[in-house]
């Protein structure tokens, strides 16, 4: 949970810093519309000087301006000030050689100290400029297009209130959505006439995100790259749960299942300590034939642990010899321990005698006792138990089929893991440490073969073992 936890902390402090990346981003766009804007005002006004200078021989237009300048100094403040009154005039030519006065303007204001005056004669050539030849947004959004280039935008003309101050400086503001927003820009082209052109600039959110592709890239590697790690670790720890309980329900089950043949050979060594008991043979046979079945069993479990501990470090060594092979299968059945409360047939099938195969005969008789042994554990009071065995040129199979339990769909692919036990076995119920199915794929596989199974709950299974020859 910590985990997870810092995992969903630091994905919100990446989020938060790309989402402060993106403004950045969008208040860095908006500084280049207004910078682009401004080279387009000052390139169109380049081709309208240009366009007004190919005129100049017609001359069209005449104009003149004053400028008076008056220092005045507060009575009540102190302060002195600087008062401006420019007086611009201008007309055209007539026909009889004269001129007309057609526009006079008259700007009155007061400068103070550190103040841009505004009988800057940039100011007055912008105000001549647009009498000569006016501001055409045709030809602004042409320029403006070049240097916008696959950016959607507008244009318009717009003035100021007569009675405000005069603008001399562009204004940029934003608006819109996050991921969809507007850049405008309010650029004075002629201040003394509070005349401006605004531009309205669509920011498609896909556009800002392509000019951080570098930053989203490694944002979502990073993220991609905790997430991953986060999953391994969360496998790890339930890999680590599932071993414990793994462990847990292993040393249960082998105190269960060493218990009882330790006890059986405690019972026997006390039958045979009482000299009175000793008297009767049949019934010391029977003791003795008991503690023997118990001590192999015992040695049964000891031989599985050691073989299984013994693959994770090293193959198991074989010894590879020819031998006939209905013998030993007959004898397995006939040995096999069959409990005094279940009736357990058995029906064989041999290719025509004798059947020589090559393998380890003591692994393979393994092989053969545990899957008999799981046939007449793992069935109900009545078992019918089918061993086929067959022999082509290349290749030896043994199948052993029964009518018993059966096993799940869920769990066939786990049957064959270490220390397995189906969930729907009670250790008191069978019991068993879950080695016998894997202590098979593991014989099978020491002698290069393959093991595969099939079982239908409430039908039975069959086991079927393959091993080159």
């Amino acid at each position: 949970m910590l985990s997870i936890g810092c995992m969903l902390l630091l994905i919100g402090g990446q989020g938060y810093w790309l989402l402060n990346q993106y403004r950045y981003t969008n208040e860095a766009y908006a500084e280049e519309v207004r910078r682009r804007v401004g080279e387009a005002i000052a390139a169109n006004d380049s081709l309208r000087n240009y366009q007004r200078e190919q005129q100049k021989e017609k001359n069209v237009f005449w104009y003149s301006f004053n400028t008076n300048m008056d220092m005045v100094t507060d009575s009540l403040t102190g302060q002195t000030e600087t008062r401006v009154n420019i007086i611009v005039r201008s007309g055209r030519r007539q026909p009889d050689g004269g001129y007309s006065e057609d526009d006079a303007l008259t700007v009155d204001s007061i400068c103070l100290p550190g103040e841009k005056p505004l009988y800057d004669l940039s100011l007055v050539n912008k105000h001549v400029l647009e009498l000569c030849e006016p501001f055409r947004l045709a030809q602004f959004d042409s320029l403006l297009s070049v240097r916008l280039s696959g950016t959607r935008f507008t244009t318009k003309f717009t003035t100021t209130e007569a009675d405000t101050v005069y603008q001399f400086e562009p204004v940029v503001s934003r608006g819109g959505t996050l991921f969809r927003s507007t850049v405008s820009v309010l650029w004075p082209y002629n201040p003394l006439k509070r005349q401006l052109v605004r531009v309205e600039v669509i920011v498609p959110g896909s556009m800002l995100l392509l000019r951080m592709g570098g930053q989203l890239v490694g944002s979502v590697l990073l993220i991609a790259l905790l997430g991953v790690c986060l999953l391994f670790q969360i496998k790890t720890i339930l890999k680590q749960h599932k071993v414990d309980e793994l462990r847990r329900s292993f040393t249960n089950t082998m105190i269960h299942e060493l218990k009882r043949p330790v006890q059986t050979l405690k019972m026997c060594l006390a039958f045979l300590g009482d000299s009175r008991l000793r008297a009767d043979e049949q019934e010391t046979s029977r003791v003795l034939a008991d503690s023997m079945q118990e001590a192999d069993n015992l040695s049964a479990y000891l031989q599985k642990l050691r073989d299984m501990t013994r693959t994770d470090d090293e193959r198991i060594p074989l010894t590879l010899r020819p031998f006939d092979l209905c013998p030993v299968v007959k004898k397995l059945i006939r040995l096999q321990h069959i409990p005094d409360d279940k009736l357990v047939t058995f029906e064989t099938h041999f290719d025509p005698a004798p059947m020589s195969v090559t393998a380890d005969p003591m692994h393979l008789s393994n092989i053969l006792s545990n899957l008999l042994e799981n046939a007449v554990k793992y069935s109900g009071p009545s078992v019918h138990i089918v061993v086929t065995c067959t022999l082509s040129p290349h290749r030896l199979t043994v199948r052993v089929a029964d009518n018993g339990m059966g096993i799940p769909s869920a769990e066939q692919s786990r049957v064959f893991d270490k220390f397995y036990r189906s969930v729907s076995l009670s250790v008191r119920d069978i019991p068993g440490i879950g080695l016998g199915l894997s202590y098979v794929k593991l014989l099978t596989e020491a002698h290069h073969g393959t093991v595969t199974l099939r079982s239908q709950p409430g039908k039975g299974t069959e086991v079927t073992v393959e091993i080159p020859q």
